[in-house]
């Protein structure tokens, strides 16, 4: 059917729309796999842990390198300080002293001076003192005066004798020098014929018997010349050092040790005593030497 001249037809109804844009088309980009809530639950799941790992991570690193800078801080807090205190000491050391500058270590030395001087005479009194009360002397004492000897005084080395036996004069001999030596300690004799109760009680067998008393009692004791070396002529040197087994004395050391030991020496080379050979006493006791002296 044809469309007459001013009518209109449907071209002519068509034609607004001919010349007006088409819309846009929105895309949007679809997900790989179906979007639903159990799949956004899912998904919150397995990040969540992860995330929560790298944070702990994260703060146990910042944690870690606190304490290694604390460290590193107190190290080098340490390090000076020991570099102050060994600076002291060599500003110290190296500080020059003059022994004749009149400051205040004059006013120290002389307060040195005076307290030495008092200690001195401090040790002088007690010498004195120690002396007066029997020290420093090697006398006999009686019977009935013992038990106050040698419960009055802290060490005491008594020597029980018989007048009569040459090994007691032997021993007499060297306690003689020793109480010079050892003032400390007090040194007496008893005649062991006229103290029967304190042989008995001591049971004292064989003569020369040293016994050694701390406060009254006693310790210790040499019996004859056994512990001595077993000769007449044994050295001082060793009877000082058996006196100073339980403490009875200190042992000092002086050069006339020195030439003791060194002949000690020498003796302990030699073989069957040849340089005690010569000894009185081995002369007296090589026939007859324990009728007199052990069974007394």
């Amino acid at each position: 059917m044809r469309s007459t001249p001013g009518a209109p037809g449907a071209a002519a109804r068509a034609a607004p729309f001919a010349h007006s844009p088409r819309p846009a088309r929105l895309l949007v980009p679809q997900p790989a796999y179906p979007y639903t809530r159990s799949a956004e639950l899912t998904l919150l799941c397995i990040c969540r842990p992860i995330t929560d790992k790298m944070k702990t991570e994260a703060r146990l690193g910042a944690l870690e390198g606190a304490m290694a800078a604390a460290v590193r801080d107190y190290t080098k807090e340490l390090e000076a300080e020991e570099s102050k205190k060994q600076a002291k000491v060599r500003a110290f050391n190296e500080k020059a002293v003059d022994l004749l500058a009149d400051d205040d270590a004059d006013d120290d030395l002389e307060e040195l001076q005076k307290q030495r001087i008092k200690e001195m005479k401090a040790e002088a009194m007690r010498r004195q003192e120690e002396m007066r009360r029997g020290h420093g002397s090697y006398a006999e004492v009686e019977e009935k005066r013992f038990l106050e000897e040698v419960t009055t005084t802290e060490h005491v080395v008594c020597h029980f004798f018989h007048p009569d036996f040459e090994r007691c004069k032997v021993v007499d001999k060297h306690m003689s020098t020793v109480c010079r030596k050892y003032l400390d300690t007090k040194f007496i004799k008893v005649n062991a014929t006229e103290a029967p109760f304190f042989v008995t009680k001591l049971q004292i067998q064989m003569l020369p018997c040293i016994i050694m008393f701390r406060k009254g009692i006693a310790i210790d004791r040499i019996v004859g010349f056994e512990e001595l070396g077993g000769t007449d002529d044994f050295s001082q040197l060793r009877l000082e050092k058996r006196l100073s087994d339980k403490g009875s004395i200190t042992y000092k050391r002086d050069d006339i040790d020195s030439d003791e030991e060194e002949e000690m020496s020498q003796r302990k080379n030699v073989k069957g005593g040849g340089l005690y050979s010569g000894s009185k006493y081995s002369r007296v006791y090589k026939s007859n030497d324990d009728d007199e002296d052990d069974d007394w």
